[in-house]
């Protein structure tokens, strides 16, 4: 049976929820498709997101920290 009084805890969503890509874009003040450029070009690895299909979801503290190393190697690019 499925409970749908369920609720995340903090150690289910490892302290940060998943928001879509557009919360990302909104965050940083860039476009959706600068984040893709970003998720591409791998400036946002791998374990800092989920991919289902089409559709992102990213954990935003992991992307912020990791822009932050690929900004201080000056890497990045808009």
């Amino acid at each position: 049976m499925i409970d749908f009084n369920y609720s995340a805890t903090p150690k289910d969503t490892e302290d940060t929820p998943y928001v879509p890509i557009n919360k990302v874009a909104d965050y940083f003040q860039v476009s959706i498709s600068t984040v893709r450029k970003w998720v591409n070009n791998d400036y946002i690895p791998d374990d800092t997101y989920i991919k289902i299909g089409e559709v992102y979801r990213f954990r935003l503290h992991d992307v912020e920290s990791a822009l932050s190393k690929v900004t201080k190697s000056g890497q990045a690019e808009h």
